[in-house]
């Protein structure tokens, strides 16, 4: 038979069950909502999970940003949520504003990770950018073709598509866009 002790300021078995059953209600969801999409009408999530994972196909490596991010920060994110409970159980805090502190923390963490993604771009991704920021041309299949066929075949130099030492060439940061819509929702 299981003894309660109760201390002085301490809260009640019927409140702690309370508590707990709040906290485990709740669900904290990182990541894009369906209304986070390019200027193009591209979905971010959908990009993201590619430049996650990669896609041999599209020769595009994997810049996995949110599992390290989680394994970079697992025991971080635990310490919070420890620290989280202790304060719904004493009544200082409630489930949801704990959730919500791990949540803007785990995005916090992210958006730190997808800054510091370092992978080199491909000297086509790289002219494309070049392409597009010069407002030249507008960016299709085709033009893409064009372009993977000209560096492929050398006929490309310093200075000129695909150079590496065109400033846009940081993986995850071209737009802005991925970084500004990353968002958590805590949900019951």
């Amino acid at each position: 038979m299981a003894t309660v002790i109760r201390r002085e300021g301490g809260i009640g078995l019927e409140v702690f069950k309370l508590r707990v059953a709040e906290l485990k209600k709740l669900k904290l969801i990182v990541g894009w909502l369906s209304s986070a999409k390019y200027d193009d009408n591209t979905p971010v999530a959908g990009v993201a999970a590619v430049q996650e994972y990669g896609s041999t196909s599209r020769g595009i490596p994997p810049r996995p940003f949110m599992r390290t991010t989680q394994d970079n920060k697992r025991e971080e994110w635990k310490r919070i949520v420890e620290s989280g409970v202790r304060a719904i159980l004493n009544g200082s805090a409630t489930a949801f504003e704990v959730m919500e502190q791990l949540g803007a923390k785990v995005v916090a963490d992210i958006k730190i990770t997808i800054s510091n993604i370092s992978l080199p771009l491909s000297p086509v991704t790289i002219a494309l950018r070049k392409i597009r920021d010069d407002g030249s041309y507008n960016i299709g299949g085709k033009l893409v073709g064009q372009v993977a066929a000209a560096i492929a075949a050398g006929e490309t130099g310093s200075g000129q598509l695909g150079d590496q030492s065109y400033a846009n060439k940081d993986p995850l940061r071209d737009t802005g866009v991925m970084i500004a819509t990353l968002t958590h929702e805590v949900q019951s």
